[in-house]
C-alpha cells in the first residue's frame, strides 16, 4: 500500500497492514440517520471511536448492477498505520518505507 502525503510516498507491505487493520479496527454497522436509510447499509471501519472508513452498499446508479463502495478518510487511517507500523528504511527525501517492505521495495 502506497500513501502519497505532501509529495513524499509512504510504502507499507500489505502484510502489515492488513495485521494493524484487521487487529485495531472495530467493526461495526451503521444506523439510520437521516430518513431514506436503511440500516445496517453500511459498514464502519473504526478505529479510537472514531471512522476510519466504510464499506457501503449502493442502489443509486441506473445501471443493472449494485455498487460497493469503499470509502477511508487519509489522515486518520494514515494515523493508524503510522503509530503501529515503524518506519525501517528511507529510500530518499521522497519514499519513506515502513515495517517489512523494506525487504521488498527498492535496492539497498
Amino acid at each position: 500500500m502506497t500513501i502519497k502525503h505532501d509529495g513524499v510516498f509512504h510504502i507499507f507491505a500489505s502484510s502489515d497492514v492488513l495485521e494493524v487493520m484487521s487487529k485495531f479496527f472495530k467493526v461495526v454497522n451503521s444506523r439510520i440517520i437521516a430518513k431514506k436509510q436503511f440500516p445496517e447499509q453500511k459498514v464502519l471501519l473504526r478505529y479510537n471511536g472514531l471512522n476510519v472508513g466504510e464499506i457501503e452498499m449502493r442502489n443509486d446508479s441506473p445501471v443493472h448492477y449494485r455498487e460497493i463502495r469503499f470509502n477511508m478518510l487519509k489522515p486518520r487511517a494514515m494515523k493508524l498505520l503510522f503509530e503501529k507500523i515503524p518506519q525501517t528504511k528511507k529510500f530518499n527525501d521522497k519514499v519513506f518505507v515502513y515495517g517489512v517492505a523494506d525487504k521488498r521495495f527498492g535496492r539497498w
